[in-house]
């Protein structure tokens, strides 16, 4: 058994990262670096990035983890630098977001 995260992201449309790419490859790096560097026991894989643009209607960002439980996943998302990143790069950034946590 295993635990799915599966968050998206709409930039705000005053918001820089809606404009400049760059500003989300930046936000992409940073989770990226704190991913490979965090000790986060029971993540299976962890991936994100930018919608690739071929409907409209999508989200433009989206990060998809596999934990191996739920405390695993707590672990993650409470983590002080998962919570500075979002502080700082991203809730201010954001015009929606849509989340969904499932066993499966």
């Amino acid at each position: 058994m295993s635990f799915t995260h599966v968050v998206t992201f709409a930039w705000a449309q005053d918001s820089d990262a809606a404009r400049d790419p760059a500003v989300v490859d930046g936000i992409a790096a940073a989770l990226r670096a704190f991913v490979d560097e965090a000790d986060l026991a029971g993540l299976r894989s962890w991936t994100c990035g930018r919608d690739a643009g071929l409907a409209t209607g999508n989200a433009d960002f989206a990060v998809v983890a596999v934990f191996d439980d739920v405390d695993a996943y707590t672990a993650y998302r409470d983590h002080p630098e998962h919570r500075r990143i979002i502080d700082e790069q991203i809730a201010h950034r954001v015009g929606g977001r849509s989340a969904v946590q499932f066993a499966g």
